[in-house]
């Protein structure tokens, strides 16, 4: 299984019907790809639910910046 840590990049505010709460633009997080999924948050490690999403919606709103 793929599994990365990535940091990635919010390139525009996502629509609120994709239950993609506080992100904002032009502002980088933490989270992870694998499988062709990403798992992400606004704020990762606090405790805050996190959200899967399929990479056509990851790449509409964000990009990954760095993978480790």
């Amino acid at each position: 299984m793929d599994r990365y840590r990535i940091e990635f990049k919010c390139n525009k505010v996502p629509k609120p019907n994709t239950g993609l709460e506080g992100f904002d633009a032009e502002k980088n997080y933490v989270g992870r790809a694998f499988n062709g999924l990403y798992e992400v948050s606004s704020s990762w490690g606090s405790g805050k639910q996190t959200k899967l999403i399929n990479k056509t919606i990851f790449e509409e709103y964000f990009e990954v910046i760095k993978k480790s």
